[in-house]
């Protein structure tokens, strides 16, 4: 139950962030609310699963991106934005270990795009880069 435990970890940062605004999860029903306040969602986007160590009961590496979409409200400017912004990149600096039952993962490195409209919001996508290692199950 890695790819469960490595998703819990990530989402559990992201709640002790604590950004205040209500959160669309992935896989979950959302409904923004009203334009004039803000939102966030979240998206785990894992890219890959090496081997780390051959053989049964060997390590792999998940390399992902764990996305956070930050929208607030057309012509808020860029303080509130870029204030949660500021606030995911305080937490999840470059060599963070956020742990769930067990299970470790390494945040690399956080990256924001620029803020642009989408759907009729402000929007900024914050990406953090993580890695994982898991131990392979004996056959």
């Amino acid at each position: 139950m890695s790819e469960v435990k490595i998703n819990a970890a990530l989402v559990s940062g992201l709640t002790a962030a604590a950004l205040g605004l209500p959160m669309g999860n992935e896989g979950k029903n959302f409904t923004p609310p009203a334009v004039t306040s803000p939102w966030a969602a979240w998206f785990n986007l894992p890219s890959s699963t090496d081997v780390a160590s051959n053989g049964s009961g060997g390590m792999d590496e998940t390399l992902g991106v764990f996305q956070v979409d930050l929208n607030y409200p057309l012509n808020d400017g860029t303080a509130n934005a870029l204030a949660a912004v500021q606030k995911l990149r305080d937490y999840f600096y470059a060599g963070r270990r956020l742990v769930y039952q067990g299970q470790c993962v390494k945040v690399e490195r956080v990256t924001r795009n620029n803020l642009r409209p989408v759907g009729g919001w402000q929007q900024i996508n914050v990406s953090i880069y993580y890695s994982a290692h898991t131990v392979r199950p004996e056959v």
